[in-house]
């Protein structure tokens, strides 16, 4: 998945959901139905067990960049050093209640993950790496006019996806 990216240095103003993981084909990486102990990919058909179900990480974040609204949904692997583990990881120590020394109930684990994120991201500003940026301003536009035409419609936050996620050099 070698695919083209611009880089867009925004700053987080909010989370959209508080849903970070979720299943994953281990082969197309789309999110995967978990019914009993099976797993099933409605993409690519593909079906396991869903105890080795692997799991993704799936931020959506609303940033700004100088007077531009964006809402950024950042997927995969670049996150694990922002949360510490893998998405798969995260997943089996939230849902293994012998490796959390005073178990808490689910709700409670959720709001202190989502309070967690928040805290980490809000506020902060990152260099995100965009990759569908192609979709909204057309084959090989400079990161000028892809900016410009993003953020052009109706001043709604458009909806971009990134395969990258950094702290600025400081």
């Amino acid at each position: 998945m070698n695919r083209r990216r611009k880089f867009l240095l925004a700053s987080v103003l909010a989370l959209q959901n508080s849903s970070f993981i979720y299943p994953s084909c281990q082969k197309c990486f789309s999110r995967i139905i978990l019914v009993s102990k099976r797993s099933n990919c409605p993409k690519c058909g593909c079906t396991g067990e869903s105890g080795n179900a692997n799991y993704r990480y799936k931020l959506s974040l609303k940033v700004a960049e100088s007077n531009k609204l964006f809402v950024i949904t950042v997927f995969g692997s670049c996150l694990d050093t922002f949360f510490g583990l893998t998405a798969t990881g995260l997943h089996r120590y939230i849902q293994d209640p012998n490796k959390i020394p005073e178990t808490l109930d689910n709700d409670t684990t959720q709001n202190l993950l989502t309070k967690a994120v928040e805290t980490c991201f809000v506020g902060q500003s990152f260099i995100f790496g965009v990759t569908n940026f192609e979709s909204h301003s057309g084959q090989g536009a400079d990161a000028s006019n892809f900016l410009q035409q993003c953020s052009d419609h109706k001043r709604k936050a458009r909806a971009l996806v990134a395969c990258q996620i950094v702290l600025p050099d400081p």
